[in-house]
């Protein structure tokens, strides 16, 4: 069997997984908006599904009607990651409800433990109006890095990469989840760095996903606004597990290798401050993500597509 021949083998194979990965959240999501009578207002961005419907299209085309091999195949990796993105995010909606205690306490009390000094750090990085607009970019460059990856991916033509990405993006996302749903918290910016009294008074253009937890235990929201879909989860931290599977899916190519590894690095340092988190959140997703890269390696085996194909030795 030829190289092309093997790779193509592999891709189906992988692809295969990543499908049942879509299929097993998406059941999840399914039968968890069914049993806690959430709903999901499509309505509220029309713009979302006409780009769905579009790429639906797209990818149709180069499958069935102009068959391009390695087109279609990317199209389906990053079609498939961005539905367990969005089924995920929908999932720990569901997740949020169960009265599970917050475990806030016991985050707080692991990073006195472990000697982390959450008031001086925070206050290094917000002590100028600089660092706070700089700290701000950096942490909220994890977004366009999910559109960014899979395209700088597939223009190195590491395929293979990118479907490996997805495999254990999926699984960190589904695993921060599942702890989540047991050792749930409102994060450190309302439990520490505010009294009872200032989150109450707390104004509406702060932002903080504590206001939609509580409101989801308390059983007040009913409907997830498809055009405002926020991040839930504090522990493990998924934006640390982003950052770290960013850094490691480019780190084969060695043009933008370092940039990369350099920006992502900066978000774990602002993840504490921006994103809420206590230090403990960060290591514990550090250590999903490290156990959802070797996971997806051992999915995808050692039957992945040989170095010395031209269009990986490009990259």
């Amino acid at each position: 069997m030829s190289d092309l021949s093997l790779e193509a083998t592999d891709f189906r194979r992988n692809s295969r997984a990543l499908w049942w990965i879509v299929a097993v959240t998406a059941a999840a999501t399914a039968i968890g908006l069914f049993a806690t009578g959430l709903a999901v207002d499509f309505k509220s961005n029309p713009a979302l599904l006409l780009l769905a419907a579009a790429y639906a299209a797209v990818a149709i085309f180069y499958r069935y009607i102009r068959f391009d091999e390695r087109l279609s195949q990317a199209l389906t990796a990053v079609a498939q990651l961005l539905l367990i993105v969005l089924l995920g995010l929908l999932l720990s909606y569901v997740a949020a409800i169960p009265a599970m205690p917050y475990r806030d306490a016991d985050l707080l009390a692991i990073d006195q433990w472990l000697g982390f000094d959450r008031t001086s750090y925070v206050r290094c990085l917000t002590d100028s109006t600089w660092k706070i607009r700089l700290s701000s970019i950096i942490y909220l460059a994890m977004l366009p890095q999910l559109a960014a990856v899979p395209l700088l991916l597939i223009l190195a033509s590491r395929t293979m990469r990118l479907q490996q990405f997805a495999l254990a993006y999926g699984i960190a996302l589904i695993s921060t989840i599942a702890i989540f749903a047991f050792v749930p918290a409102v994060g450190a910016f309302v439990y520490h760095d505010l009294t009872p009294a200032q989150y109450a008074t707390l104004p509406p253009d702060i932002y903080t996903p504590a206001r939609s937890l509580d409101a989801l235990r308390a059983g007040v929201m009913k409907v997830i606004p498809l055009n405002h879909l926020e991040g839930l989860i504090a522990f493990p931290s998924f934006h640390t597990a982003a950052a770290i599977l960013y850094a490691w899916a480019l780190w084969p190519v060695r043009l933008v290798r370092w940039p990369i590894v350099a920006l992502n690095t900066a978000i774990l340092f602002t993840t504490p401050v921006d994103g809420a988190h206590y230090l403990i959140d960060v290591i514990a997703g550090a250590i999903v993500t490290l156990g959802s890269i070797a996971l997806s390696a051992w999915i995808c085996g050692s039957r992945t597509a040989p170095a010395s194909l031209p269009a990986i030795q490009s990259a």
